[in-house]
């Protein structure tokens, strides 16, 4: 009997034909997207120098990590909110940057004599008689070139032909350093690493594995920088929510519980995808009906005399708020006490959020619903 060979789909790619022109070219062209989930650039000059550097004496940078996703997650683009980058190309598939965000974007501001955040990174140069990037300490200084000038065809040409006619010393050593130079960094190859998987669950959780600059980020890292505007800040609704008495009284209410309960509320949901889908603007429309449906979730398992820290039924709270968000009232129902009480209880013990909560989280919010808009 002949052996079925069962072929799993290959969701992770190695392209190794991409050079640092290509990659600045795919950038500039809006191929390449910030996923609205990332940190903001934070590299200062003497880094992006370092980077440079490296580049120059071929050594390796390290891989880009990339997410090839459809169209029908457009909502997740960040604007880089920096001229030179097309922002307008909302259509077809994207490359979202899962890792190598802040070399890709250094690589591009010094490359392209780019403005970031108040940082000209135009000063940045190469100085072909010393072989070495640089930040000049006057601009008088010899044979400091802008680097922006060695990607640019026509800047680089001009610069080649202004060393080609000068009578410096060892001028033939530095013009031939500064075409090496151009050799280099147009043809240096880049790693980059692909995932095509278009189940976004997953591709969090790659994101959450990625080490960023020594630190884990977790889900919650990523639905704060999602969420966060002068207007609405979570961790510092989370904080005074979790005040000094009533974390006496139940503990500390867990990032989770928030996240899921925002997330319950705005969308009926709270798989990842959903949980990235929470902007500021719903966020600080929901958060006032939120925070009090939460109080009266502590309330009604006050009633049923659960005390203490109550970190052992974090995972019931998002699903009981949202019968009080839902509801739109401080108390439950008479006719619903004993059936919440009931599925409480079922769900503690069976303990139903282990496996597979996401779904089941659904399944009880539809349910909630159900039960609320009974005749």
């Amino acid at each position: 009997m002949k052996q079925k060979t069962l072929q799993m789909e290959q969701k992770l790619n190695i392209i190794g034909d991409w050079t640092l022109q290509r990659l600045l070219d795919q950038l500039q062209a809006g191929n390449i997207k910030i996923p609205r989930f990332q940190r903001d650039y934070i590299w200062e000059k003497s880094k992006v120098v370092k980077l440079l550097n490296s580049i120059y004496n071929q050594y390796p940078i390290g891989s880009l990590f990339f997410w090839k996703a459809p169209a029908k997650y457009a909502f997740f683009i960040r604007p880089f909110d920096i001229d030179g980058i097309d922002d307008t190309k909302t259509e077809g598939d994207f490359q979202f940057i899962l890792d190598g965000q802040q070399r890709i974007m250094s690589l591009f501001v010094a490359l392209k004599g780019k403005n970031m955040a108040g940082v000209d990174y135009a000063t940045i140069c190469f100085n072909p008689e010393r072989c070495e990037f640089l930040i000049p300490r006057s601009l008088r200084e010899k044979n400091n070139i802008p680097a922006w000038r060695i990607i640019d065809k026509d800047a680089f040409a001009e610069t080649l032909a202004e060393l080609e006619k000068s009578k410096m010393r060892n001028q033939k050593k530095i013009v031939e350093n500064w075409k090496q130079c151009r050799d280099i960094f147009v043809n240096y190859p880049m790693s980059i690493v692909l995932t095509t998987n278009t189940d976004v669950d997953d591709v969090v959780e790659i994101f959450e594995r990625i080490n960023q600059g020594g630190k884990h980020l977790t889900v919650f890292d990523l639905v704060h920088a999602t969420t966060w505007s002068e207007k609405f800040d979570l961790k510092q609704n989370i904080d005074d929510f979790n005040t000094p008495a009533r974390m006496k009284q139940v503990g500390r209410l867990s990032e989770k519980v928030f996240t899921l309960s925002l997330t319950l509320n705005a969308f009926d949901d709270a798989r990842s995808l959903y949980q990235l889908k929470l902007t500021p603007e719903i966020c600080q429309k929901i958060w006032p009906r939120t925070r009090s449906a939460l109080i009266s979730t502590l309330d009604f398992l006050k009633k049923m005399r659960i005390s203490g820290d109550l970190a052992f039924y974090h995972n019931l709270i998002p699903t009981l708020q949202y019968y009080f968000f839902t509801a739109g009232s401080g108390t439950i129902y008479p006719e619903h006490q004993k059936t919440l009480e009931k599925w409480f209880w079922d769900a503690k013990f069976s303990k139903r959020y282990s496996v597979s909560g996401a779904t089941h989280l659904k399944e009880d919010v539809q349910w909630i619903r159900s039960l609320l808009t009974e005749e």
